[in-house]
């Protein structure tokens, strides 16, 4: 899973972006999507902690859709989150994490 991966907008996501409750939705999808993985025993990180970096990289995707940020700054924030994730949890590695592959693919 590369960051380009992550970083991209796929149909589903726009119109979750469109809706009026836009973070609402977008909490019950990625729980939705969590849920449909099945066996995430074995993830080095708790649960919570992995739904709130995808829905910072959701949220921030919004924000550039909406013209907040610019790509660069979209791209430096999910960076430094990703980065931040890895402090906390040094056996996560987002190119090849079990749940961000499920999620983004």
């Amino acid at each position: 899973m590369s960051i380009v991966e992550i970083l991209d907008i796929k149909d589903h996501f726009l119109k979750i972006a469109a809706s009026n409750d836009v973070m609402d939705e977008l909490k019950q999808e990625i729980e939705r999507n969590l849920n449909n993985l099945g066996d995430t025993e074995r993830i080095p990180y708790d649960k919570r902690d992995i739904i709130q970096l995808i829905s910072f990289i959701e949220e921030t995707k919004i924000r550039f859709l909406q013209g907040h940020i610019r790509a660069q700054q979209l791209y430096k924030e999910v960076d430094f989150k990703l980065c931040m994730f890895k402090r906390q949890y040094p056996e996560f590695d987002y190119l090849n994490d079990a749940v961000l592959n499920a999620y983004f693919a």
